[in-house]
């Protein structure tokens, strides 16, 4: 299968021309305009990756009764993502009693769906003081047995963990060695101890500015600890989260090849305003606006093909690209995808000149609409 007359947007340039499809991957791609299907005044980008989302319409990760409603509610879900383009995601928890995160670990090793690699834990090892929407009952010291048993009943599954280093520094050189990305968050570490977590292996930030040690100029903190040394920096680009000028400074001064785009979206996206629930927290959910009752950020109500056309407010196509496809996929160690190259998985998302999804490939096959 050929798709012809495309802008194609590539990690290195944008052109028109031919994306040639053979078993699910991209076999070859081409500046010429060949003979196909014709998709004049249409963009191809690779499939947006979602490395930290709680839910959306209706279904979380983070409440249910059992593993089998867990995994109703995730093929569901997974049919609501690639409805914004979402071809690739990580479920992701939040800090939980110790027989949910098991129940929720055992749920990810029974799926068999590339779409849906592994699980991103967002805690249970993070700090009270910047637990942010996140239970503080469930909060425990880390806890090197329960992560292999996470890892043992996920099937391996776990791509992700969420910690505060100031809990234990060590534990992140552990996380690391299983092959698990450790991300700081949700902390009140100072700038020390957040380097040192960078240099005992922490590769990613979570979601940075938000549910952490504020920056100061006497106290820099986790902050410009993690603008300094983390590989990947997490953003929420929903202009709620992290001012405009905040984004804008941060491609400016970090650069556009270490940023993650994220939604942190939680169950009322793309919902209507109300009330709601996150883990055992209650939310209000007020002109797209999550909150809990205390007045705190609870998650976003943001898709990625809205954050795709935000980021596409600040910079060029590529750029955004980067950001909502081949970064979070490296972030998380999957190296076949992300990108419109020969090789990598025929998961495409194709746009009108207004940014609108008008299709959705996934492994050469249109999904949606």
């Amino acid at each position: 299968m050929k798709l012809t007359n495309v802008k194609i947007i590539t990690p290195y340039k944008e052109f028109k021309g031919t994306i040639e499809i053979e078993k699910g991957r991209i076999k070859r791609i081409s500046e010429e305009i060949e003979e196909g299907e014709n998709l004049e005044g249409m963009i191809a980008v690779p499939g947006f990756i979602d490395i930290h989302t709680h839910g959306i319409r209706g279904y979380d990760f983070t409440s249910w009764n059992n593993k089998d409603e867990f995994l109703r509610n995730l093929l569901e879900m997974k049919k609501l993502y690639v409805k914004h383009g979402v071809t690739t995601f990580l479920p992701t928890t939040v800090t939980l009693p110790r027989e949910n995160l098991m129940e929720a670990c055992r749920a990810i090793g029974e799926i068999y769906d590339d779409a849906i690699p592994g699980i991103h834990l967002e805690g249970p090892y993070i700090n009270e003081k910047y637990a942010g929407a996140q239970d503080p009952r469930y909060i425990r010291i880390p806890d090197i047995k329960e992560v292999r048993e996470c890892l043992e009943l996920s099937k391996g599954k776990v791509k992700t963990i969420t910690v505060a280093p100031e809990k234990n520094l060590d534990f992140i050189k552990y996380l690391s060695d299983l092959g698990i990305h450790p991300s700081v968050g949700h902390t009140d570490a100072d700038y020390e101890t957040a380097a040192k977590a960078f240099l005992y292996g922490a590769d990613r930030t979570t979601h940075l500015f938000n549910a952490m040690r504020p920056f100061h100029h006497r106290d820099p903190g986790v902050i410009l600890a993690s603008i300094n040394f983390s590989k990947y920096i997490e953003i929420i680009p929903d202009f709620i989260h992290i001012d405009k000028e905040v984004v804008k400074f941060l491609l400016d001064y970090v650069g556009v090849n270490r940023l993650v785009a994220i939604t942190d979206s939680i169950i009322a996206t793309g919902l209507n305003d109300g009330y709601y629930t996150l883990g055992k927290t209650i939310i209000t959910v007020r002109g797209g606006k999550a909150l809990t009752k205390e007045g705190k950020l609870a998650g976003s109500t943001l898709t990625m093909d809205n954050a795709f056309k935000n980021l596409v407010s600040l910079r060029d196509l590529k750029d955004a690209v980067l950001m909502t496809s081949l970064n979070p996929a490296l972030a998380v160690g999957l190296y076949d995808r992300g990108s419109l190259e020969p090789g990598k998985r025929a998961d495409i998302v194709i746009l009108d000149e207004n940014l609108r999804i008008n299709r959705v490939y996934v492994k050469g096959e249109i999904v949606e609409p």
